[in-house]
């Protein structure tokens, strides 16, 4: 079948099973469906696993885990395991996942940053093989997917230019570009073809606040030509509107990149998903786990997806 777009779906941070963003994915596709139709629907690819990448650290960290509650002292108090604890948990893989992937730097021969970029690569090689290397592509990434895309795409990006200047290869030694044999494939393995990039609960900010001359990936220039929306929600910690970094950039400081003002457009949303979304998530940091059934960010994925 010949599909007129793909989305692919990139999940955040946090221990996750690939079961549980599975449905996640299938939730949120027949959401759509309702939105535009099934007719319209059917016409879209939907990779059904998206872009898992939470078991490439989760084993270390459920280790890790184990070894606090039982050397640690922390499996104490029936409430404080099912409150405090989970804060914990969550903090200890959130922010785990955040220095594997983000860091290009290893403390050994395993390269989580590398290993991520990976899945991306597969995941959109899996996608060339079902729907040709022409097709549009719309990524939809939440929360910490949103800097390892970010990271993903910037790489992408340098490596292109860098390959058409005949310039030497300065991309990261962890990269999945580095040491890349030009194909005839890269157009579409870059992201060339990207028409829409919609981040959620993005934390990109967490990540970049204390460098100088700090860059966005190119939307509109070598070879690319996407819109960027990025949805966050003032009760959401963890997210946070992206334009406001445009104040780190240095303009031709770097030769590569843009600033955030002119990248991406910040859209603030309440976000939350049906009654009880609205009743026991909206309001409070809890909205982080809301967006993708969020109506006014369905709304928004819908129209990119027409």
């Amino acid at each position: 079948m010949k599909y007129q777009c793909v989305l692919l779906c990139m999940h955040g941070m946090g221990r996750l099973e690939k079961g549980d963003f599975i449905q996640e994915i299938a939730e949120l596709k027949r959401t759509l469906g309702e939105r535009i139709g099934s007719e319209a629907l059917a016409n879209i690819y939907v990779p059904p696993e998206g872009i898992y990448y939470s078991d490439i650290t989760q084993r270390s960290e459920d280790k890790v885990w184990s070894s606090m509650e039982t050397q640690g002292g922390l499996n104490t108090g029936l409430i404080r395991r099912h409150t405090i604890n989970r804060i914990r948990r969550f903090i200890l893989s959130g922010f785990s996942d955040a220095t594997a992937f983000i860091s290009n730097q290893s403390f050994d021969q395993f390269q989580p940053y590398k290993e991520v970029q990976m899945r991306i690569h597969t995941a959109l090689e899996q996608v060339r093989q079902e729907c040709g290397d022409e097709v549009p592509v719309v990524v939809l990434s939440h929360s910490l997917g949103c800097q390892i895309f970010s990271n993903y795409l910037w790489d992408a990006q340098r490596y292109m230019r860098e390959r058409r200047q005949g310039l030497p290869l300065q991309v990261s030694s962890k990269s999945v570009w580095h040491g890349r044999e030009a194909g005839e494939l890269d157009r579409f393995l870059s992201l060339q073809t990207l028409r829409a990039w919609v981040s959620t609960g993005c934390n990109i900010p967490v990540f970049v606040s204390g460098f100088q001359n700090v860059s966005a990936v190119q939307t509109q220039a070598e070879g690319y030509d996407f819109t960027w929306h990025n949805y966050f929600d003032y009760d959401d910690v963890l997210g946070y509107p992206l334009a406001p970094l445009g104040c780190l950039y240095q303009g031709q400081a770097s030769p590569h990149g843009q600033s955030y003002v002119t990248a991406v457009k910040d859209i603030q949303v309440n976000a939350y998903s049906g009654f009880w979304g609205a009743l026991f998530a909206s309001w409070n940091p809890l909205s982080h786990t809301q967006y993708w059934q969020d109506k006014e960010v369905i709304d928004g994925l819908a129209a990119f997806l027409k």
